[in-house]
């Protein structure tokens, strides 16, 4: 019964400064926010460019991986069928590219994993990667993760002579395509056909119908 009454009292009291997502963080963010992590997204270098960088960046974990590990065997990367936008840009217009999750076995070996991650460390840093942890925080045993400030993302995680954990993803970004004209049909939002670049709710406008 209390919890209900301060519902109530809130809805009431503070109709203009509660954000949609406060009670409901599946809910769209406001416009505003909607238009700064749009902008994030129109910033951000061409899908097909990273997608290209990424591809080329597989092809050297590979060989580095075959170089000090030859038995571990690496499947193909298979791109994944659903190309939508995760958090924080679930509700923007942008486009992903993300493998399927590789299992690769056996796994390295606990020297070999030293070995393929020394490898590796000038490799991504000249790709302009970083550790994906948090600030001031080792990464986990074995996890050899990364991340770009464009949202590119590298995962690695090796379980010693057990399964090597490999994926990449782009990141939420604009195919070229989407600069000069709409997504596809399919993947507009579908209370709102006529959304255009920039994408943006305020000037010089893109979208006009509320984000779903």
């Amino acid at each position: 019964m209390v919890g209900v009454l301060i519902a109530v009292l809130l809805s009431v009291a503070l109709p203009s400064c509660v954000k949609p997502s406060t009670f409901n963080p599946a809910a769209a963010p406001d416009n505003s926010e909607l238009d700064r992590l749009q902008k994030i997204l129109n910033d951000r270098p061409d899908l097909e460019v990273a997608e290209q960088q990424l591809i080329d960046l597989d092809a050297q974990i590979r060989s580095v991986i075959a170089k000090y590990s030859a038995a571990t065997v690496v499947g193909p990367s298979t791109p994944k069928p659903d190309r939508g936008c995760v958090d924080p840009f679930t509700h923007n217009i942008g486009d992903t590219y993300t493998i399927e999750k590789i299992y690769a076995r056996p796994a390295p070996t606990d020297e070999q994993w030293t070995q393929i991650t020394d490898a590796l460390t000038p490799i991504f840093a000249a790709a302009k990667f970083t550790p994906n942890v948090p600030p001031n925080t080792a990464p986990a045993p074995g996890t050899f993760s990364q991340i770009r400030d464009d949202g590119a993302t590298v995962e690695l995680i090796n379980s010693p002579n057990t399964v090597l954990f490999y994926g990449y993803s782009t990141g939420c970004r604009l195919p070229a395509a989407w600069r000069t004209a709409p997504p596809p049909p399919d993947q507009r939002p579908a209370n709102d056909s006529g959304v255009h670049y920039p994408y943006l709710y305020g000037s010089p406008g893109g979208r006009s119908a509320p984000a779903n």
